[in-house]
């Protein structure tokens, strides 16, 4: 498959138009299939399907019917990506990268706080007035539902107002600190951005043609077909049980009685892999199966461990795992010591052989953004409640676990993962409850905000953004910070406004699980810590030396012997569930794709590219597509795609 590219140029005020009114569709329709249709996940994860499934109508059916009644209506290929690339902004707000949280834990303590759990004598006298919802009325209103419908903005826009400029300032640090590593990552070390090739793909345009060269490859259409029919059979199986269904993932013992494996098959895990070095391929379900032997001899020999942490499923490993996060995000930085040295000379000497004329920002401004933006999230943070070191802290361990992630899924293609233990549970175990206070504890609990499961974030979506960018707009890329920021700002206030308007009309307590279990998370986590108080965990300390140790020296044997056949780079996300969940379909991917260049060669290879991008697109679209189905037909809970525990 060869990628065509069209005429492309700079961007136009059209698709900026389109590109804002697509972010506010985005806001708007992810909380409402989230919360009233609760099928599947459109904007949860780092490939942010409910983009490529705006993408795919865009081109398929929208582009080519506007170029047909009037050809200068047709989209050029710098328009279409702009658009795109605002879809990507959007998507990252309204489900768990902002919305989904926020709006619950900014409520939550307050509505469930009972004599049981202790909520209200343990930390709530730590919560600063302006952090949280405080109308008692309003927040019952909320949960149980008003009648009337009314939204009481008098309550709700102190605190919305006290988080927004901390949110502005952590989008525009991510963006500044993507500007400062994308030439490292795209040009120097020639990074492969796999979530990308079938957006490529969709947007690659030929002179005189109003559908995409891809659309030509039966091939194509063949991929596109098995996950959409797959896809078709599991939801019509919600309408009528008598359909057949296909059960695509179960639970297997790896050590009986203690550990399981949770093999399962995605379409769009099969096509992302497939444009990945095989090396990173082997290493991500090579690493996972040494991670579950690692957890089952915890589990054998009783290896003890106290803790208890949201989201992570063996502590230890959680450490363990943490450690190879910092090796790898230092070690990559390391790596491009000598274009960061060139990033701040142009930043502040103005080294005019230093070019940064093909950034969103100047060198200049994302320098500066970063590190008045961060200044400024460590003032908000002391404000809340953290130590001033404790809140430097929790910003390092924070952009720590963003780069890491965020070059995770630019060169590994990681479309489902998280970070392996959140600032929040980090922080108390390794310096205390006593070093952080009460207070502290309970300002690492509103973090969850922002730096809780931490599977989909703005600092991702901008590093795509900026690889398309490089194909497919020409001239100056200055406008993209605006655009981005536009999307992120509509994206919210839509996302924002249909959360809060659903739960005063549906009552929250009737919503997604968001404000049924997840909601509890934050306050779990303050409450239990403030009860059961404990110091540094050196144990824990101790499994992040020997993880870092690990990283350090899978990445020396990467750069010492050349062909080392594992890249080290899963190791720190290796012993989630959700690494457990993509290891089958990784490793067939990784087995097919090395049988189509032993037999086939280079050749084969490319010509396989158009139905692995149609695996990827066809399992999008058939989400995408019962989504709208069943918000018109009434069906709930109908989530074709989903991971095991979802």
């Amino acid at each position: 498959m060869t990628v065509v590219q069209g005429p492309s140029a700079g961007v136009t005020q059209r698709a900026f138009v389109i590109g804002t009114a697509v972010s506010l569709f985005i806001g708007l329709g992810v909380i409402l299939g989230d919360n009233v249709v609760r099928g599947s996940a459109m904007a949860r994860d780092f490939a942010s399907p409910i983009a490529l499934f705006v993408l795919f109508v865009m081109v398929a059916v929208l582009n080519p019917v506007m170029g047909r009644l009037h050809r200068p209506w047709h989209l050029s290929t710098a328009e279409i990506t702009l658009v795109y690339i605002m879809a990507m902004a959007a998507a990252t707000i309204p489900s768990m990268g902002l919305t989904s949280f926020f709006i619950p834990y900014l409520s939550g303590a307050q509505y469930y706080a009972t004599p049981e759990n202790r909520w209200g004598e343990v930390f709530m006298e730590h919560v600063p007035d302006w952090l949280a919802l405080q109308d008692p009325k309003a927040i019952q209103d909320f949960y149980e539902g008003n009648p009337q419908g009314v939204i009481p903005w008098d309550a709700w826009l102190p605190p919305l107002m006290a988080w927004a400029p901390f949110l502005l300032a952590l989008y525009l640090v991510m963006i500044a600190a993507m500007v400062i590593l994308r030439q490292q990552w795209m040009n120097h070390e020639r990074l492969q951005y796999p979530l990308m090739q079938p957006s490529l793909a969709l947007i690659a345009q030929e002179k005189g043609q109003l559908l995409p060269p891809l659309f030509r490859y039966l091939s194509f259409w063949i991929g596109v077909s098995i996950p959409f029919t797959v896809g078709c059979f599991i939801a019509l199986h919600d309408y009528d049980p008598s359909v057949p269904n296909i059960p695509l993932y179960t639970t297997l013992p790896f050590f009986p009685g203690t550990i399981y494996v949770l093999p399962s098959l995605s379409f769009a895990t099969v096509g992302f892999t497939y444009f990945l070095s095989r090396d990173i391929s082997l290493g991500i379900w090579l690493i996972n199966l040494i991670a579950k032997m690692q957890e089952g001899a915890i589990e054998y020999l009783g290896i003890p461990s106290n803790e208890h942490m949201e989201w992570v499923t063996v502590p230890l490993l959680g450490h363990q795992s943490m450690g190879a996060m910092f090796v790898f995000v230092f070690g990559g930085l390391w790596m491009g010591r000598g274009h960061l040295r060139a990033v701040f000379r142009k930043a502040f000497r103005g080294d005019d052989q230093v070019d940064d004329s093909a950034e969103m920002m100047s060198y200049r401004s994302a320098v500066f953004t970063l590190l008045g933006g961060s200044g400024f999230m460590w003032w908000w943070l002391s404000q809340t409640g953290l130590a001033p070191w404790s809140a430097g802290l929790t910003l390092l361990v924070s952009f720590v676990i963003f780069i890491g992630l965020t070059r995770m899924v630019t060169e590994g293609g990681f479309f489902i993962t998280r970070a392996p233990m959140n600032p929040g549970n980090f922080m108390v175990s390794g310096f205390g409850v006593e070093a952080l206070g009460g207070q502290g504890v309970t300002a690492l609990g509103y973090t969850f905000v922002w730096a809780g499961e931490l599977r989909i974030f703005l600092m991702a979506a901008c590093a795509n953004a900026l690889k398309l960018a490089e194909q497919h707009i020409r001239g100056s890329r200055r406008i993209l910070l605006w655009a981005i920021l536009v999307a992120v700002l509509v994206s919210a206030i839509g996302s924002i406004w249909m959360q809060v308007a659903l739960g005063y009309s549906h009552g929250a307590i009737n919503l997604s699980t968001f404000f049924q279990g997840l909601v509890h998370y934050p306050f779990n986590f303050t409450a239990r810590n403030m009860l059961n108080p404990a110091g540094p965990n050196w144990t824990g300390w101790i499994w992040t030396v020997f993880g870092g140790g690990l990283m350090g020296g899978l990445m020396w044997l990467r750069q010492r012997f050349l062909g080392f056949p594992i890249h080290p780079m899963s190791l720190p996300i290796s012993s989630m569930w959700m690494t457990d969940a993509i290891m089958l379909s990784v490793f067939l991917s990784w087995l097919i794709k090395g049988l189509i260049l032993k037999y086939g060669g280079p050749g084969l290879y490319n010509k396989g590219k158009p139905f692995f991008v149609g695996l990827v697109i066809g399992q999008f679209v058939s989400m995408g597509f019962w989504v709208i189905v069943d918000y018109f037909t009434g069906m709930t809970g109908n989530q074709v795609y989903k991971l095991i525990y979802e």
